[in-house]
């Protein structure tokens, strides 16, 4: 299959000269992010980056 725009029943083929722009549903955490120098999760008291961060 090439690079190029293919509409039909295999749906949308993405190449170097599309135009067509799909909107993506936007990510939602349930609690705040665990930066790298936080505390870990896990309760251990090392840092996240030390611990389950690696």
């Amino acid at each position: 299959m090439t690079n190029q725009h293919a509409h039909g029943d295999e749906g949308h083929v993405h190449g170097p000269g599309c135009s067509h722009h799909h909107a993506q549903a936007p990510i939602v955490r349930e609690s705040a992010k665990v930066g790298r120098n936080d505390p870990c999760t896990c309760g251990s008291g090392k840092k996240f980056k030390k611990c389950c961060g690696k």
